[in-house]
């Protein structure tokens, strides 16, 4: 149980890269060469896939050390980096989900609504004329 929990920690630690970058790069500030919202779509929920398999992979290795460790030694209280890698799992569990729930629809269409254009002369406007309306149309 001591090798198989080392093995998974040190294989949650080499996955946390990769997902980050692939996470960095699905961010909407970071252009790539001639890239789609789809392929952005892809590589975030890549990212948030893998963030999730390094939640597994601590959650396991932090739950099945103690529970061996207590039927071979008969340990009664854990450590701080049990306590350390319980949080970090749980806390890559929230951020994987949050990666993969909010990167799953179009986020141009779900923002094309809400834009405006703002003019020194008048405020908010939209790109043909300043109204009172608002016109959902208009750009920022």
């Amino acid at each position: 149980y001591i090798q198989i929990s080392r093995a998974l920690m040190i294989s949650a630690s080499l996955l946390g890269l990769p997902c980050m970058m692939l996470v960095l790069l699905a961010m909407p500030c970071v252009k790539l060469n001639h890239e789609t919202e789809s392929t952005k779509r892809r590589r975030a929920i890549t990212g948030g896939v893998l963030i999730l398999l390094m939640s597994v992979c601590g959650m396991v290795s932090t739950v099945w050390f103690p529970v061996g460790i207590h039927h071979e030694d008969g340990l009664m209280s854990f450590g701080f980096s049990l306590y350390a890698g319980w949080l970090g799992s749980a806390l890559c569990l929230l951020g994987g989900s949050l990666v993969m729930c909010c990167s799953g629809e179009d986020a141009a269409a779900r923002h094309h609504e809400n834009r405006f254009y703002y003019s020194k002369q008048s405020g908010l406007s939209n790109s043909i004329q300043a109204s009172n309306s608002h016109a959902k149309s208009a750009h920022v």
